[in-house]
């Protein structure tokens, strides 16, 4: 669509949901849930929680990683200012009294993968993240009890504001290439 000219940024979800409601985009992907009474989507796909860390991390041999193992580890992750990692580090790992370092939040791929390869530290994060950005000498992991631990991945938008044409036409675009070419479970 050579008419259209995109404009992307990476942020919270919360972020992402203040620039429908302020006008700036036109529309977001984020996690669910959403406010349902203030905007409408479409779910692109569900992904799982995951772990990346070094070939050499003592934990890589396992096949998942529980949130037991984190214990005593050192984390990288996106951090406090989003929503999934608040509510994951608080009812996993801070409520059962478990013990983490973080080393850093980022969610800058290239930083994250650096500082894998130079510390013993583990990632959380999506599994889409990880197999979009996967290195020979870093191992990904499911990360969690194996109950399908992860989140819905939704396009939406703001009820109250009509779309324009290029938005309406790349919205279809996405949502019609997303059925063509995803996976409902990503190869381990």
């Amino acid at each position: 669509h050579p008419s259209i000219i995109l404009s992307i940024v990476d942020t919270t979800d919360d972020d992402a949901m203040e620039g429908l409601l302020t006008k700036r985009s036109h529309f977001s992907i984020v996690t669910a849930p959403f406010d349902q009474t203030r905007f409408q989507g479409d779910v692109l796909f569900f992904s799982r929680y995951c772990a990346r860390l070094s070939a050499h991390h003592p934990l890589a041999e396992k096949s998942r990683i529980t949130y037991t193992d984190l214990d005593g580890q050192m984390i990288i992750s996106k951090g406090r200012a989003y929503h999934c990692f608040r509510h994951n580090i608080d009812k996993h790992i801070l409520l059962p009294g478990l013990k983490i370092e973080i080393l850093a939040e980022t969610a800058d791929e290239s930083l994250i993968v650096d500082l894998l390869r130079h510390n013993p530290a583990i990632n959380l994060g999506y599994d889409y993240a990880a197999v979009m950005n996967r290195q020979p000498d870093i191992v990904m992991r499911e990360l969690g009890d194996g109950k399908d631990m992860g989140q819905e991945v939704c396009l939406i938008q703001n009820k109250t504001v009509i779309l324009t044409e290029a938005a309406r036409t790349f919205r279809q675009f996405l949502l019609d290439w997303l059925k063509k070419t995803r996976k409902d479970r990503i190869i381990w």
